[in-house]
């Protein structure tokens, strides 16, 4: 930003109404969180004493004045809070409670500086928000690997990060996003942050950092209820809430005649009406629909301490069992099952590719169509990556599978299809502790 540019946003600012304070605080605060189109993922910054009424003016103002957020987020590291506020009620509460550390730990090697700039910590994972800069252009530089230790050991966690920049630049804000299925201990609270970029260098640093603020503990509910929706049962087994996120274990029953693929619509209301929403640009959850039990997460609303909470169950995909896989040959590049109750078009593009092509009614679609696949001697195939688009109502997707060593005919599992069961389901979820 030039001293022109620097110049033209200070008028635009000092136009806008907000107050100052909460202002400075919010950039020493920046916690940055990265939205991309199903990639791996990765971001936190410091503190100001002030009030929690100067941080609330402030989070409000950007809800509200859409001039504000505007000018706001032009400001370099100002856009991800802007984005992050307006799409995570936890982060906003975070940020209100100040429930964070900073650190501000610095390394400079082969001309590029890292520093972890600061962490929210909890039982079910890690924010780490970190800054890398150079004195060159460094917006297609890379990651090539990540690593928490504690105690000299891999923390068991998955890490989720990402660098997509469009734009040169020799300044870059992430997260790296640690999430446990189990919980995090911290009593001892030394870890050290291993990060290696793609440069000619292959430049790894190794940041130790310590945690010295009081880690909030979960808050679990046991639940064990089953619910029915068209003849179809699932069991809500437990709920836990901790600042960053509400994990639902969930398990479906092995005797259903349907398998269930997805639940496109889940949600926690609270007394008020209060919706709290699955995650939609972080890690979503663990296992999945064909798996004995799978997690779920949520917007945490830990700080809220509400009374009750209700989960609403809707759009639940599904296809009868026996009919919820394709089964190809890529030797012989033969499609050999599609069952008839889908309306797919299947193409051996490969050795290892298939290409499907199909209505869509949704604008979006952010669920693969397949994902886990067997070959004709039960071992599991991999998939290498995938692509998607969609354009008029027609969509596009390509599917990669390691097929090295593997035995055809190949057996493909839907992973998501535009069938729903009939009707929705709602849990009361009684708000006491076990």
């Amino acid at each position: 930003m030039n001293e022109k540019e620097y110049a033209a946003l200070k008028d635009e600012l000092n136009s806008i109404p907000v107050p100052k304070e909460a202002l400075s605080y919010a950039r020493a605060n920046g916690l940055k969180r990265v939205r991309n189109e199903r990639r791996n993922r990765k971001r936190w910054t410091g503190t100001f004493a002030v009030t929690a009424a100067l941080i609330l003016i402030f989070i409000t103002t950007i809800r509200v004045s859409p001039a504000f957020a505007q000018a706001v987020a032009k400001i370099p590291g100002f856009a991800p809070l802007v984005e992050m506020i307006a799409y995570d009620k936890g982060i906003e509460d975070i940020l209100k409670n100040e429930y964070y550390e900073e650190l501000n730990i610095t390394e400079t090697k082969n001309n590029l500086t890292f520093t972890l700039l600061g962490i929210i910590a909890d039982e079910s994972g890690m924010f780490i928000n970190y800054v890398l800069e150079a004195p060159f252009d460094i917006h297609d530089l890379n990651t090539k690997n990540v690593e928490i230790k504690q105690n000299s050991k891999r923390l068991e966690a998955g890490l989720t990060y990402s660098w997509f920049g469009k734009e040169p630049t020799n300044h870059i804000e992430d997260i790296i996003e640690v999430t446990s299925s189990n919980n995090i201990d911290y009593t001892n609270p030394n870890f050290e942050l291993s990060i290696t970029f793609k440069d000619e260098h292959e430049t790894k640093f190794n940041i130790p950092f310590s945690l010295h603020k009081k880690i909030a503990k979960s808050k679990n509910y046991k639940l064990d209820q089953t619910v029915e929706i068209d003849d179809q049962k699932l069991t809500v087994k437990s709920l836990r809430i901790s600042p960053l996120r509400a994990k639902l274990d969930i398990a479906v029953d092995s005797a259903n005649t349907m398998q269930i693929l997805q639940i496109k619509s889940m949600r926690l209301l609270d007394e008020k009406g209060e919706v709290w929403g699955t995650i939609t640009n972080g890690f979503s959850g663990f296992g999945g629909m064909r798996d004995a039990e799978a997690s779920l997460f949520f917007q945490s609303n830990y700080f809220r301490e509400p009374k009750n909470l209700t989960l609403e169950i809707n759009d639940v995909q599904a296809l009868p069992k026996g009919k919820d896989y394709i089964e190809v040959d890529f030797l012989k590049k033969k499609v050999l099952y599609i069952p008839d109750n889908v309306n797919v078009i299947i193409g051996i593009e490969s050795n290892n590719t298939i290409r499907a092509n199909f209505k869509s009614k949704e604008e979006n679609h952010f669920y693969q169509m397949f994902f886990q696949a067997v070959d004709a001697n039960g071992k599991t195939v991999y998939t290498n990556g995938s692509s998607h688009s969609n354009r008029d109502g027609m969509a596009e997707s390509t599917y990669t599978f390691d097929t090295s060593n593997k035995t055809n005919p190949i057996r493909i599992y839907f992973n998501s299809y535009e069938k729903y069961l009939k009707g929705s389901a709602a849990v009361n979820i009684p708000l006491i502790m076990k």
